[in-house]
């Protein structure tokens, strides 16, 4: 973005000590939690295998039984709880704001183009104290099939998803309290370049808005098979799903009451467990 300064702007900047007008370009910053996917593609294809299906899918079953066992480790609420999983994207939620002890969503967040927006609309439903737990999908999910298909931005055929530490930055921002996230790889492997592709496209296709316009076809499909067979290590072709673990709480009002002091800090946990490359 150009700025442009006229005649009365120059001579005040001149006043000023400057000799020749301000010429700049100022960089945009792209949101990081803005995805560049099609919310209505997203719908169409989870719509066309079931949303239901996609939630029960080994992938984001392994990634709640992990869930599961970080949330044994936290003090868990009382009161009502709301699990806004994948089969309620696109569905209208109807909550008083304040009134929810717990959130409890797997899943959800890989498949929405504004994580900010769900975000906030969490937060802003917590009732004080009230704990956030989600499960979501890394930036490093399926990063090996994109390199084979030679999509290295993950923009036009595996989709990206945002950093851990952009996610704890905006809880961080929305003002909830004592976040943390880590991530944590999973492997699945198969014996067949077919079971493997079946198994992603059961995750809900290709929603990117840069994605090739038009049918597949069977020189496509041939392709994507080929790029599966380069992941192929001992035997069998292994994909390596990267999976996001986060919890925070709804402030109290003694955290309310600390917020407004200038100098307090909110830092977020960073909890690598067990996210090494296998």
């Amino acid at each position: 973005m150009r700025a442009a300064h006229d005649a009365g702007t120059v001579a005040g900047l001149k006043n000023k000590g400057f000799q020749t007008p301000l010429d700049y370009t100022e960089p945009v910053q792209k949101d990081p939690l803005i995805r560049s996917v099609d919310p209505r593609s997203v719908l169409a294809q989870l719509r066309r295998r079931s949303a239901v299906a996609v939630a029960r899918h080994p992938f984001w079953q392994q990634a709640e039984a992990r869930l599961l066992d970080r949330f044994s480790y936290i003090r868990q609420p009382e009161g009502p709880r709301f699990d806004h999983g994948i089969q309620l994207l696109g569905q209208p939620i109807h909550l008083d704001a304040g009134s929810l002890q717990m959130i409890w969503s797997v899943g959800l967040l890989a498949y929405l183009s504004d994580l900010r927006a769900t975000l906030g609309f969490w937060s802003s439903r917590l009732a004080p104290s009230g704990l956030l737990m989600f499960v979501t999908f890394g930036p490093d999910t399926l990063r090996s099939l994109a390199m084979a298909l030679g999509d290295e931005e993950q923009s036009r055929h595996v989709p990206a998803y945002p950093d851990m530490h952009d996610i704890g930055d905006a809880l961080v921002g929305l003002g909830m309290s004592d976040p943390v996230m880590d991530a944590e790889w999973l492997e699945f492997t198969y014996s067949t370049a077919e079971s493997a592709l079946a198994d992603i496209r059961a995750l809900g296709g290709n929603p990117l808005i840069a994605r090739p316009p038009g049918l597949a076809g069977q020189a496509w499909r041939a392709r994507i098979l080929q790029a599966l067979e380069v992941l192929r290590s001992s035997g069998l072709i292994r994909l390596r799903i990267e999976c996001v673990f986060g919890h925070a709480w709804a402030r109290d009002l003694q955290t309310l009451r600390k917020a407004n002091d200038p100098g307090q800090s909110r830092p977020v946990v960073w909890a690598p467990r067990n996210h090494s490359d296998p």
